[in-house]
């Protein structure tokens, strides 16, 4: 369960992107970890995530949770999902520019243990 943000900040700097990125602290478990919203330099969202805090680095790029990336046109790109550690664990979905589903990767501690690639929608219950 998330408890509300309790620090916000908006990231951007001219000099080396033209792309934004907001940043709020949740706690989960007793955790914290960096919610990140990432901006196409279109103003479209790219990227909406979780992420922890790595002790080796002491920066916040463990991916946690589902992950979901966009086309530069706002479209879901990919759902991809990750366990605490920031391994890969779970079904992955990625999309078409058109939002079909293509591609469903099950991975199992960063491990793919089954790939399915879909044409024209088939097999997908549609």
């Amino acid at each position: 369960m998330f408890i509300g943000p309790s620090s916000y900040f908006l990231w951007y700097n001219p000099l080396m992107s033209k792309t934004k990125t907001e940043v709020s602290f949740v706690e989960r478990n007793g955790r914290t970890f960096s919610k990140r919203i990432v901006y196409h330099d279109n103003g479209q969202i790219a990227e909406i995530g979780l992420y922890a805090n790595s002790l080796e680095s002491w920066s916040w790029d463990i991916p946690s949770g589902v992950v979901r990336k966009y086309f530069r046109d706002g479209q879901l790109e990919a759902e991809i999902v990750y366990d605490e550690q920031g391994t890969r664990d779970g079904e992955s979905l990625f999309y078409d520019s058109h939002g079909k589903l293509i591609r469903k990767v099950i991975y199992l501690q960063d491990r793919k243990v089954e790939e399915i690639t879909y044409e024209d929608n088939e097999d997908q219950g549609f």
